[in-house]
């Protein structure tokens, strides 16, 4: 009677570790130090002169019938490319911006998503899910993987067409993504824009730009990685190309720093405040395909 009351004791603790388990929630404070602006780097980016010759990348939208008054208007500088100024339209139809925002917002209900205050959440990890962002980061990606392809494909063309080569193309894709509006989200589940609503909105903080920007390098061909840190509470990218300034190491290569929050930023460059590259490290992130 004995050993059966100690092992029917021993299977409640047991069950109840596992329930417990099972309910963890994981509290995430990594944006709480994010910053109302963005960093500014040393020298200022001149306005667009409006008789500067221009490379017109023509105007995106998804689908092909949306009203071009939903397109929002892009226009940047690419130094050493000539045209130097690029200029590029991007725009969702209601029905698909609202499926991807509902999107994000269904996933944050499975993982039991909820705010605590400005810059502050928690949610049920997935499976095989630890401290970081890697989880929401690949759903996105996944679930926004048509409207950006749309978007990466307009920018492969004009690679193509141009012959650009890997840093050119780099520049060209990392500029885009620096001239959209620095924005904190707000009140976006887990504090981030989904990578499609980024163009569409002219909208996004460190790493709902970074996701963009992941997406379209990996699709004209550039070796992208996502750098995140969460003790700096900051997110950018990776781009696997030689050059000078910070590098991330990972899997036996070097990856020049890229920020993409504001203009003015050259390639391995990193904000002063960023600048700490033992608290940087690479998120692995699966290829994702339209």
């Amino acid at each position: 009677m004995a050993v059966r009351s100690w092992k029917t004791l021993l299977s409640l603790v047991l069950m109840g570790a596992l329930m417990a388990f099972a309910s963890w929630e994981l509290v995430l404070t990594r944006k709480a130090g994010r910053l109302p602006d963005p960093p500014q780097p040393g020298t200022e980016v001149p306005p667009a002169d409006p008789q500067e010759a221009m490379r017109d990348l023509g105007i995106v939208l998804v689908p092909e019938d949306t009203p071009l008054e939903r397109a929002k208007s892009y226009d940047w500088r690419v130094e050493g490319m000539e045209p130097a100024r690029q200029q590029l339209a991007y725009g969702l139809g209601e029905t698909v911006e609202r499926g991807l925002a509902q999107a994000h917002r269904d996933y944050s209900v499975r993982l039991r998503y909820r705010a605590m205050g400005p810059e502050r959440f928690t949610y049920v990890a997935p499976p095989g899910c630890g401290t970081d962002m890697r989880c929401i980061y690949a759903e996105l990606m996944r679930s926004n993987a048509e409207p950006v392809r749309v978007l990466g494909e307009r920018f492969a063309t004009s690679i193509r067409e141009r012959d650009l080569d890997a840093a050119q193309a780099t520049e060209l894709i990392l500029g885009f993504v620096r001239r959209i509006r620095y924005e904190l989200p707000g009140d976006e589940p887990f504090g981030i824009v989904p990578p499609g609503l980024v163009p569409a909105q002219d909208r996004g903080d460190c790493d709902s730009k970074a996701v963009l920007a992941l997406m379209l390098l990996r699709q004209v061909g550039v070796d992208a990685v996502m750098l995140y840190s969460d003790a700096l509470a900051h997110a950018a990218i990776g781009v696997g190309l030689p050059g000078t300034g910070t590098r991330i190491p990972f899997g036996g290569r070097g990856y020049q720093y890229a920020e993409l929050t504001a203009e003015g930023w050259p390639l391995g460059m990193i904000p002063p405040q960023y600048d700490k590259p033992q608290l940087w490290r690479v998120l692995p992130l699966p290829d994702v395909q339209g």
